[in-house]
């Protein structure tokens, strides 16, 4: 296993847009993760390359891969052939919209680096990546669990392998379509044959040009670290998932790390509430975020009950780019953000009817300089010219 020299990256000013700020049950991979353990947060080790992990990132990207990948001889079955042409054919709508997302972003966010806080994302690496493409860190977090790492081979050989396929490619069909995942959709979606998230997350890194370099679970400390060494870590430890990659044709190493957490003040379910968990909401304020992006969040930061998480990713974010089912736009203090909105906004979407906002609809018909046109559908009102963006730039 070769090592990849990986160099710990300063964060920028603060100055331009969207720039910078100097409980996952996974059984994340069988690649033994001791040789690198550390705390990660601020200087990252040098870190191994497995080629296993692109390998199978082209395999279920529907994407051949070179002559020496260990899944070389699957892709001559008829079963991935099929599953190759059905990605492509689901993934053409996106493809043709990528390049309009790419050339707002350069124009409207800057692209500026740091570290990226996505909050109730599920795997959707894709916009994470369109609109913030070099933040060099990305913190993910969904309900859903990241599941295991499949072992292709032996699941080809017992015919699993259909099944497999099949999954990931309905679990795609409503993020790509409409640009969002359905929570229900997904408790089904990622509970059989696809037990997690990861395929989906993987698929985005390597149809968006980049290697996945290597995976490994991390934990998070009672202080509020992020450790490799999760050997000894209690069962009410959150666990994550950290992802190393990098964009084809560039020598930086980004890092994505995956959490299922519930962000709720009080527990869901079995899943504590942030309240009680002092030790997650120290990682996200240890975390230097500098950018938040938030996207068909279900309203739910709207409700009192998420006044944690909505408290940190305001005190803690320089810029923070939503829709209008992220934060209410009455807790963007005009007095301490500069607000540019885009696209229109008239009313959400039926289910969501009790969230409207007469404050933002009245910004919207005002019109004015700080009002922009939005040249894509995306979230819930996901067709061009229903769709509405802000950003909020710390002042």
């Amino acid at each position: 296993m070769k090592k990849l020299a990986f160099l710990a990256l300063i964060l920028v000013s603060t100055l331009t847009a969207c720039s910078t700020k100097t409980n996952g049950d996974s059984d994340a991979t069988d690649t033994d993760s001791k040789d690198t353990t550390a705390v990660v947060d601020d200087v990252k080790p040098s870190i191994p390359e497995d080629r296993k992990f692109n390998d199978f990132a082209d395999y279920i990207a529907g994407i051949e891969g070179d002559g020496s990948s260990i899944l070389k001889g699957l892709e001559g079955k008829d079963t991935w052939k099929s599953y190759s042409t059905a990605l492509d054919g689901t993934w053409k709508t996106t493809n043709d919209k990528l390049p309009v997302m790419k050339d707002w972003s350069k124009t409207e966010m800057n692209r500026g680096a740091g570290t990226l806080f996505y909050p109730f994302s599920g795997p959707d690496f894709l916009h994470a990546d369109v609109f913030f493409p070099d933040h060099e860190n990305i913190i993910m977090i969904g309900l859903e669990p990241i599941g295991t790492y499949p072992d292709i081979l032996k699941k080809s050989e017992t015919g699993k392998d259909v099944n497999y396929l099949n999954g990931v490619r309905r679990s795609l069909n409503m993020i790509l379509a409409k640009s969002f995942f359905r929570t229900l959709a997904m408790a089904d979606d990622f509970n059989g044959e696809v037990d997690g998230t990861l395929p989906v997350l993987i698929q985005f890194m390597k149809r968006t040009g980049h290697k996945v370099l290597y995976h490994e679970k991390v934990g998070v400390t009672a202080d509020g670290k992020l450790s490799t060494d999760v050997t000894n870590m209690g069962k009410e430890t959150y666990f994550g998932n950290r992802y190393y990659f990098q964009r084809e044709g560039s020598d930086v190493v980004r890092t994505l790390t995956y959490f299922s957490v519930n962000l709720q003040n009080m527990a869901y379910g079995d899943m504590p509430g942030l309240d009680s968990r002092k030790d997650f909401t120290a990682y996200l304020k240890n975390a230097n975020i500098s950018s938040s992006y938030l996207k068909s969040a279900s309203y739910l930061m709207h409700r009192e009950t998420f006044s944690t998480i909505r408290n940190i990713i305001l005190d803690e974010s320089e810029c923070v780019l939503q829709d209008d089912s992220g934060m209410p736009v009455k807790f963007f203090d005009t007095d301490k953000w500069s607000l540019t909105f885009f696209g229109n906004y008239a009313f959400p979407i039926s289910l969501f009817a009790s969230r409207h906002q007469t404050d933002l609809k009245a910004i919207y018909a005002a019109g004015g300089a700080n009002l922009k046109p939005l040249p894509f559908g995306i979230g819930y009102q996901y067709v061009k010219g229903t769709s509405n963006l802000m950003k909020a730039v710390k002042k």
